[in-house]
Order: structure tokens, then sequence, then C-alpha cells
């Protein structure tokens, strides 16, 4: 739907109109329900249409009437068909999170622009025949969780393309474009616009917009323990670093019997389990480490974070040694004698 803008030269069309003995006006006729509105104009200038345009477009007549007579002439008429196309966006990521679609930047996602109005043919301008597709990247700054979507359009664009046809066009991308320092660590936001084209009645206008919210990569540290430690009867308080946690995930420091965590059933030490919309970067403390430590032997530590994504390890495992078999060293003396 759309206001044409009439330009009207009487004058080059004919002489006479331009005279105050004729009354000028443009007979809009709205294709396919034949309605019909007449619009008093002067015999130069611009004007918009008195009705937006319907999806069969309208018929615009030019007429002049000669007052003394009541005689009408059709001077000019032109048929303009309607052409302002629809566009929606969904984005589709391995986390099911409702609130907004939300990955991590390692993951892939899909997004999904279903575009309607286009026109076929030839002849026709730009504007109605191919729509505009932008993709903006932006990091988050220090702190920053959300961003505006204005602002994010305002920048150039990562990325452009031009969608051709009406119906569905999938992009599937394979993780995000963000780009950081650490590539682990990008955070920020992927926005993907649809625009219509500029022609001569509209500027370049948004019709569809959609984000997805990027999140790092979860890492952590175990300290207070080193691989290859032996301890005898008291095992040291253990510090865990928890870096960037996904807001839905479950972390654990685990413990395993031997050298290896593979195919090893282990024993949950310390759990945090965590439901948010951010992520969150702690620190804990383990002091109950020994308690689960039952029998001399060789042990692996491991911090671990659980995730739609699967499990994986925020650190690399610690194996140590307990020995607290007690030896008793002793001399037999016989004092019978």
């Amino acid at each position: 739907m759309k206001l044409v803008s009439l330009i009207l030269a009487l004058a080059s069309l004919n002489t006479f109109a331009q005279s105050s003995a004729y009354v000028n006006f443009v007979r809009q006729i709205q294709q396919g329900t034949n309605v019909v509105w007449d619009m008093p104009v002067a015999a130069v200038g611009t004007a918009p249409s008195a009705l937006t345009l319907g999806s069969g477009g309208a018929l615009f007549q030019l007429w002049t009437v000669e007052q003394t007579t009541a005689k009408d002439y059709l001077l000019d008429q032109k048929l303009v068909g309607a052409y302002l196309p629809t566009a929606d966006i969904t984005i589709k990521t391995l986390d099911p999170y409702a609130p907004w679609p939300r990955t991590r930047v390692d993951q892939p996602f899909s997004v999904t622009i279903n575009v309607n109005g286009l026109l076929t043919g030839a002849g026709l301008p730009d504007a109605a025949t191919k729509v505009l597709l932008e993709q903006h990247i932006q990091n988050y700054a220090a702190g920053q969780t959300t961003l505006d979507p204005a602002v994010v359009a305002t920048n150039s664009p990562f990325s452009t393309g031009y969608l051709t046809s009406n119906g569905i066009n999938k992009l599937n991308f394979a993780c995000s474009s963000l780009k950081a320092t650490d590539p682990t660590k990008a955070t920020g936001e992927e926005h993907f616009i649809v625009k219509a084209l500029a022609d001569s009645t509209i500027t370049q206008s948004q019709i569809a917009s959609a984000h997805v919210q990027v999140l790092p990569i979860a890492s952590g540290a175990i300290s207070g323990i080193t691989s290859g430690q032996q301890f005898r009867f008291q095992i040291p308080t253990i510090q865990l670093t928890l870096n960037d946690l996904y807001p839905r995930s479950d972390t654990y420091f685990m413990l395993y019997p031997g050298t290896s965590i593979n195919g090893v059933t282990g024993t949950p030490v310390l759990a945090y389990p965590m439901d948010r919309d951010t992520t969150q970067s702690t620190q804990l403390t383990c002091s109950n480490l020994a308690s689960a430590v039952t029998k001399s032997g060789t042990y692996t530590v491991a911090l671990i974070s659980s995730t739609v994504y699967g499990t994986e390890l925020l650190a690399p495992p610690i194996t140590f040694t307990v020995n607290n078999t007690i030896s008793v060293h002793a001399t037999l003396t016989d004092f019978s004698n």
C-alpha cells in the first residue's frame, strides 16, 4: 500500500486547460474494487494521490471541464501498480530459550526470510522486483548485555544482498560472524534487516528485522592442587574459577578414580546450576574434597559444564595421589629373662 505522487503538466497536454474557464481534476479508479475518487487539481504542480493503492493498483485519469458548456476532456491516463513488498524474519538456534534467539559464538543458527509482494516482468523498477537484506554485527561493550536495534541499523552492514523472489529464503550459518582477540570470547548481537528499495515515490525503508544474541564459550580454572601432587591425610581447599557460564547450564566439580575421566563414573563434589538471562563469572571454594576420597589411590578431578550444546571441560583435568596408609615400625623385645 502506498501513495503516488501525481505530476501535473497540463500545459504540455492541452493549453486551454490552463484557462480560468476550465476546471481540472484527477480521477483515481481502484483496480479490483472499482472505487472512484475525483480530486480537484491545479493546472501545474504536484499532489499526492487521494487514496492508497490496493493490490491491483489504480488507473489515474487527468480531466479538464469547460465551465460554460460542462464539456469534459480526458487529457491523459496512467495505470499505476502497487508494489510495497512485505517480509518477516525468523532466527532459529539450538537453544530453545523463548524471550529472544540466543546462541553461542561457536554454534550454528539459521535465518529464514519470507518475502511477499515482489513483481516480475519487463520494465519494472528495482523497488518492485527485489528487496535488500543487510547483516549487521556488533560486539557488546564491557558490561553490556543488549543493543539498541535502531543504533545497530545505522552502522555499516557486515554484508548485504538482494532477495529477488517471493517465498522462503533460508541462510545457514555454521557459527557467528562476531570477532574478538580471543574468538571463543566474542559476544554481542547479529541483526538481520530487510529493506524496501527507494523509488520515485518512497524512500528506502525497513520492512522487517530480527536479531540473535551471541554468547561466549565458558572456561575455568582449578587452583590449590596440581597434577602429580601427592597427599597423605589432608587435601587442601580448592579454588574454582568459572568464566562466562552459559545462562542455562549445570557446572560440576567432579572426582574420578584413576587417571582418566573417559568411560569412568565420577562423583560430584560440588554443583553450580544456573538458569538466568545472561552469562555469569564467579569464584567457588571447595573444602570437602577430602571427604570424597575414601581410600588411598590415584584420583582425577575435573571442572565440567553441561549445556544444550553438550557436556564440556572448562579446564584441564588434574590427577593426584592419596596415600593415607599408616605404617608402624616396632622392635619386639623378650623380657622373660
